[in-house]
């Protein structure tokens, strides 16, 4: 579908629309609907007010609800300006609980209602990978369907004290071995295998009884938060062209972000993952440091010697999906503007794989807490946590909470995947109050079907969905019959993804002179709100945008407006509205005669369309008259490129847009 381009006249004023949340409380309650009269549309954002007090708007369906009343009756007036006259009545909440209202629109008000539909893809420029040899399909994902427990191991806390040891438990309990030991200065910390014949739970209530025990717990499985793509390659084209195919960093507002700050040379993110594949040609020039951490340590008589087993590369083989490890690392930090494969997040950076997943892509909460400290040991600034477990909020895991809160308390800033279950909890660590939970959404800005969601879900960011269109292209490799494959891209959905992206602008944020207990606030305040108003269990605090968190600035919403053509100009002649949080919009004005309808987001309030901003335009005029009401007049709005038609539009009579 072809797009069309004009130069603009403004002569608009701005009117604004403001979303209302709903009352809570208990009953009486009071309902109903309001509808434009003699028609079936519905009257959108009206007031609802009750003796005199605003008490709801009405949603994108007409409907408003009131709880919490008490009166016997009350003067019901719905109101919107410009739009209706205002309708009262008297109203009685145990009788009158379904009300139907017929509003009588203003005189010669034209009422239009539409919705915007923000696609994070462009058709006005594309672009590619440059080897279309090296992009792989990820395929035959495994289910991680597993218990939650690891059967054979248990985890003990000594404290500090010298009545009992570990090497003395092993001598007194047969079959019991050591499999690793840590030591913060506290008492050690050990991960015992058990003996045969034994249950975790037996073990668990056996070390409880001994003196000099702090505790004695499970110790739990941890899976990656991502799905590889199994359909993709067919989808490009001879020359590997497709539209903005690294969706994802049009979506987190990237590109303009990159005009403010594109490297992160002094920060360090340690990705707690399945480690990399070595020597990746987009991958190696920023990988610094690292350690293998999956397995026994053997009884390693020093407790932090991490550099017992330096070997972090990932040898999952493509059956099991490749490396994960290397996909998220790709996106925080690939090189970029290299002429090679994938752009990162962060151009130049300091990553430190941390192989805490084995080679089937799973873990245990022993080897990740190990990882948080060593990450926390060796300056790591940022811990990606594209990983996660199920674990019961009442009684977590003694030793990841110990690890987690040890890392916040030396002012690192850690960011974890909510989980693919697509249920109503965030898994763990993500949902710790110290990590910032990331969910996920996909080339629409809607929620991904898989996404963890809940009350402690912080942000969303991109992480595609094959159920709907496609999913985030990273770099990536897998491990066959003692030969690693390098230097290969592959697309996954996840939040695994999406974490990656919110630890890239951290690194970001960190390098542009954000302090570390900002970085959240920084993140939280400028995200662009999806779903209901404010924060919510779907959405958290709204999509990432890199850009507006860089500026410290809440980038604006849409406006909507009406316009005709003139030999290639469009002259925009009525009043304005905002795009409201779930994209639909309602715009109110006295207009006669066939119009576009216009949608525009001026990503750096420059009030001029150029590269960065968001514009779309309907096919067609549509011819209103006054008085009527028009729905479903919706505005298809993509992103505007540097090199596309649209960002070459001047722009005139700006004036009154500012005001």
């Amino acid at each position: 579908m072809k797009k069309k381009y004009f130069t603009l006249l403004i002569i608009l004023v701005l009117g604004g629309l403001i979303l209302a949340a709903c009352s809570n409380g208990s009953s009486p309650t009071l309902r109903g609907k309001v509808y434009y009269n003699n028609t079936d549309s519905m009257v959108y954002n009206a007031e609802v007010l009750l003796d005199g007090q605003v008490r709801d708007k009405t949603d994108y369906y007409g409907e408003f609800y009131i709880t919490g009343l008490e009166k016997d009756s009350y003067t019901l007036r719905i109101r919107k300006k410009d739009a209706i006259e205002d309708y009262v009545e008297t109203v009685y909440p145990n009788v009158n609980n379904n009300l139907i209202i017929n509003a009588v629109p203003v005189a010669d008000t034209t009422i239009i209602n539409g919705q915007v539909n923000i696609s994070n893809r462009t058709e006005y420029e594309a672009s590619g990978i440059n080897s279309s040899s090296n992009l792989r399909s990820a395929s035959n994902f495994k289910d991680f369907s597993k218990a939650k427990i690891v059967q054979d191991e248990i985890i003990v806390k000594y404290d500090n004290s010298t009545v009992t040891s570990a090497s003395n438990t092993v001598k007194e309990v047969q079959g019991l071995n050591i499999a690793k030991k840590l030591n913060r200065g506290n008492g050690d910390l050990v991960k015992f295998k058990i003996p045969a014949g034994k249950t975790v739970e037996e073990m668990i209530d056996y070390f409880s009884s001994q003196p000099g025990i702090e505790y004695a717990e499970p110790n739990y499985y941890v899976y990656v938060q991502s799905i590889p793509n199994d359909e993709r390659y067919d989808e490009f084209d001879s020359n590997n062209n497709r539209s903005i195919i690294q969706w994802g960093s049009i979506s987190a507002n990237l590109e303009a972000a990159w005009d403010e700050q594109k490297y992160s040379s002094s920060v360090t993110v340690a990705v707690l993952d399945s480690g990399i594949i070595p020597d990746h040609e987009d991958l190696q020039a920023n990988i610094s440091g690292g350690a293998n951490l999956v397995g026994d340590s053997g009884g390693n008589t020093d407790p932090r010697n991490y550099t017992a087993n330096t070997d972090i590369r990932d040898r999952t083989t493509q059956a099991d999906g490749g490396s994960h490890g290397t996909h998220v690392t790709g996106i925080i930090g690939a090189l970029t503007n290299n002429t090679t494969g994938v752009a990162g997040v962060s151009w130049g950076i300091n990553l430190m794989p941390v192989k805490v997943l084995d080679d089937t892509q799973s873990g245990n909460t022993f080897d990740v807490a190990e990882g948080i400290y060593y990450a926390v040991d060796n300056d790591a600034d940022v811990l990606n946590m594209s990983l996660g477990a199920d674990l019961d909020s009442n009684n977590l895991p003694a030793h990841l909470t110990e690890a987690v809160e040890f890392a916040d308390s030396r002012d690192k800033i850690l960011i974890g995947a909510s989980g693919n279950n697509g249920s109503s909890s965030v898994l763990y660590p993500a949902a710790y109050p110290e990590v910032i939970a990331v969910g996920a959404v996909d080339i629409n800005n809607q929620q991904a079907s898989y996404s963890n969601y809940g009350s402690n879900l912080d942000l969303v960011a991109p992480g595609g969905d094959f159920d709907v269109d496609t999913g985030i292209l990273s770099t990536w490799g897998y491990f066959e019959n003692g030969t690693f494959y390098t230097n290969e891209y592959t697309e996954m959905e996840g939040t695994s993804m999406s974490a990656a992206y919110v630890s890239g602008a951290a690194a970001l944020l960190l390098e542009a002179g954000v302090s570390p207990e900002n970085v959240r606030r920084r993140l939280t305040s400028t995200a662009v709100d999806l779903g209901a108003e404010g924060k919510d269990s779907e959405y958290g605090y709204g999509m990432i945008d890199i850009y507006g968190a860089l500026l410290n600035q809440k980038i604006g919403a849409p406006y909507v407006f009406a316009a005709t053509e003139n030999n290639g100009t469009l002259i925009i002649e009525s009043n304005s509205t905002r795009m409201n949080s779930d994209g639909s919009y309602s715009l109110a004005d006295r207009i006669i005669g066939d119009y576009y309808m216009v949608a525009w987001r001026d990503i750096n309030d420059n009030f001029e369309i150029d590269g960065g901003d968001y514009f779309g335009i309907t096919d067609a005029t549509e011819y209103y008259n006054p008085g009527a009401v028009y729905d479903n007049q919706d505005i298809d709005m993509y992103y505007v490129t540097s090199s596309s038609s649209a960002a070459s539009l001047s722009v005139e009579g700006i004036e009154k847009l500012r005001n």
